[in-house]
């Protein structure tokens, strides 16, 4: 029983550390300009001046308008009109929010870092 016990601890704790944890980041800036507060879900919304195969390869979505909701935009840069560059994620499903489906939707993105351009 005990070498049972050994064998299972060993096998549990070397498939724990062997898992990669998938980290969609990436090391790319893109120029957007921020829209201003979406109506709809209450965060701002930015679009994205270019790399667009990039960006909707990252966010797993082909979005035609270029704008995405912007979770975590700094607040120094929740400004309408303002040009940032950005590093992006694709959102986890914890991160996205409640939209009240008034208004127009868009997908969103995870904002990693952000600075005015």
């Amino acid at each position: 029983m005990k070498t049972f016990t050994i064998f299972l601890a060993l096998t549990i704790g070397i498939s724990y550390l062997s898992c990669k944890k998938n980290n969609s980041t990436t090391d790319i800036q893109f120029e957007a300009k921020v829209l201003g507060r979406n109506s709809d879900c209450g965060l701002f919304a930015i679009k994205f001046t270019d790399n667009l195969d990039n960006v909707m390869e990252i966010a797993g979505t082909s979005n035609l308008q270029d704008v995405y909701i912007a979770k975590n935009l700094p607040i120094g840069l929740q400004t309408a009109d303002l040009i940032i560059l950005v590093n992006i994620r694709k959102p986890l499903d914890s991160e996205l929010g409640e939209c009240t489906a008034l208004g127009p939707s868009y997908p969103w993105i995870y904002i990693i870092s952000a600075k005015l351009k």
